[in-house]
Order: structure tokens, then C-alpha cells, then sequence
């Protein structure tokens, strides 16, 4: 009797198991990882290739290596996630020490583009989990889309059209001067270019 009780509780602690190994995100649905990625392509896809090879480098080695689709698209959603938090922050932080009230006002408007598009890279990450590899690239587009304007601005310039900013802060006028000197620009090329990466990575997962 009692070697039946204890099979029967093997039984169900490795049912259990596999129950919480499925639903646990770091298992998450994932058929297709192993999918490989030539990183040459990737990174030669991108708005910065040279940038986007020396943040692979110490994972990938060289630019002929092969990386895993799933676990990069994963790695570098996290990645921009994380910078677009930052940027979000040092936005804050901008808003309560700058005293212009066109600029502040500015910086208030892009920390809550920003917000939205750390929703879009959750939704990427939903998606990736769920195998809706379809939406991850989606997704991973339109995060940057969100801020587009709003990084043009704070990185100096303007794309042109009305709007409060455009003479004081477009180096066409006289008297411009960069709206930031606190490192803001290079942190949204890095959010830009891990975006970027994701979208081409995304390319590699199989589209129902």
C-alpha cells in the first residue's frame, strides 16, 4: 500500500511540475527558439550598424555568428524596455530642474510618450511569450513611433511645422542652442537602435 501511495504522489508532483514549467514566463510558449539568426544581417538592418554590432559583440563574437531568434528578440525587448524607463526618468528629473517653461513643458509631454511606449514593449513581451511573433515587430515599431517627435525636439531639432518649439529650437533660426546637454540624445539613439534590432530579429519567428 504504501509504495502505491508513493507512486501515486510521484505522479502527481511531476504533473505539477510540468504545469508550473509551462506557465512560468521563463518557460513561456516558445517552440520556435533555436531559430537561428545570422547577427550580420540584423545589425546591418538598423539605423546604426556599427553601434548595433558593438552591442552584440560580447554575446556574438563575430559578425558571421548565429544567435537564438527567441532569446534575442527577448533579451533586447527587456534592453529597451529599460532604456525607455530611464529616459522616462531623467525626463522627470529634467521637468523639476528646468526653469524654461516652454522646455519643461516639453520634457512633460515626452515623459508620458515614453510611458506609452513602455506599454507597447510589455505587449511585445506578451506577445513573445504567447507565440504571437506577428505583434512582437509590431509592436517593437511602434514603440519608437511613439516618442518620434518628441526625440527630434529634445535632440535639438525638429521635423518642421507649427508648433511652439520649431523656431526656438531649430538650428535653421538664430539664437539655437540644444535643449540638452545631460546625455538625453545618446540615450534615445540607444532605445531606437534596441528597437530596431527587435523588429529585425522578429523577422526570423515564424508568421501564422
Amino acid at each position: 500500500m504504501a509504495s502505491t501511495y508513493d507512486t501515486f504522489s510521484l505522479l502527481v508532483f511531476l504533473f505539477l511540475a510540468c504545469v508550473f514549467l509551462n506557465t512560468s514566463p521563463s518557460h513561456a510558449y516558445n517552440p520556435f527558439r533555436g531559430v537561428n539568426v545570422d547577427m550580420k544581417r540584423v545589425c546591418d538592418g538598423t539605423i546604426n550598424p556599427r553601434n548595433c554590432w558593438e552591442r552584440l559583440r560580447p554575446g556574438y563574437g563575430t559578425p558571421g555568428s548565429l544567435g537564438d531568434a527567441y532569446s534575442l528578440a527577448d533579451n533586447y525587448i527587456a534592453m529597451a524596455r529599460r532604456s525607455a524607463n530611464d529616459i522616462h526618468d531623467l525626463l522627470g528629473n529634467l521637468v523639476e530642474s528646468t526653469n524654461d517653461h516652454p522646455q519643461r513643458q516639453l520634457y512633460r509631454d515626452c515623459a508620458g510618450r515614453y510611458n506609452q511606449a513602455i506599454r507597447d514593449l510589455d505587449h511585445a513581451t506578451k506577445h513573445l511569450q504567447s507565440g504571437d511573433y506577428r505583434r512582437v515587430a509590431a509592436d517593437a515599431s511602434q514603440a519608437p513611433n511613439e516618442v518620434r517627435d518628441c526625440n527630434a525636439q529634445v535632440s535639438g531639432y525638429s521635423f518642421g511645422g507649427p508648433g511652439p518649439f520649431r523656431r526656438s529650437y531649430d538650428p535653421r533660426f538664430p539664437g539655437y542652442t540644444p535643449l540638452d546637454s545631460s546625455g538625453l540624445p545618446e540615450m534615445i539613439q540607444d532605445f531606437e537602435l534596441y528597437c530596431n534590432i527587435v523588429n529585425n530579429v522578429a523577422t526570423y519567428l515564424p508568421r501564422n
